[in-house]
C-alpha cells in the first residue's frame, strides 16, 4: 500500500485526510483522518488502520489489501537500503 493508494480509496468513503506527517523515526507515513481513525502506511507496503470509527475503513482497504496485523508480526522489519556507518569519532574543530 502506497500513500497514493490509500488516498484514492478514502475518495471513495467520504472521509478526508485531517493531515499527513511522516512517522518520527522516517519509516513511513501517517495519515490522520477526519472521522478520528489513523492510516499509518509504512515504506515497505504495509499499512495498519486504528483509532474511533474504523469498521468501514477496514473493510474498504481490506477489498484491496489485507492490513498488516501486528499480532502476527515476526518483528522482523525491512532490510535497510543503505549500511550505516557510525562516525569514527568526535569531529575536532580544527580538523579542515
Amino acid at each position: 500500500m502506497t500513500v497514493q493508494q490509500a488516498e484514492t480509496i478514502l475518495l471513495d468513503t467520504g472521509v478526508k485526510i485531517a493531515f499527513q506527517h511522516r512517522f518520527a523515526g522516517d519509516r513511513g507515513t501517517i495519515l490522520r483522518l477526519d472521522n478520528y481513525a489513523m492510516i499509518n502506511i509504512f515504506d515497505d507496503g504495509r499499512y495498519y488502520i486504528q483509532g474511533e470509527n474504523t469498521d468501514a475503513l477496514i473493510a474498504t482497504f481490506r477489498r484491496i489489501e489485507e492490513p498488516w496485523d501486528p499480532d502476527t508480526w515476526d518483528g522482523k522489519g525491512p532490510k535497510p537500503l543503505l549500511p550505516w556507518f557510525p562516525p569514527a569519532g568526535p569531529p575536532n574543530r580544527l580538523d579542515f
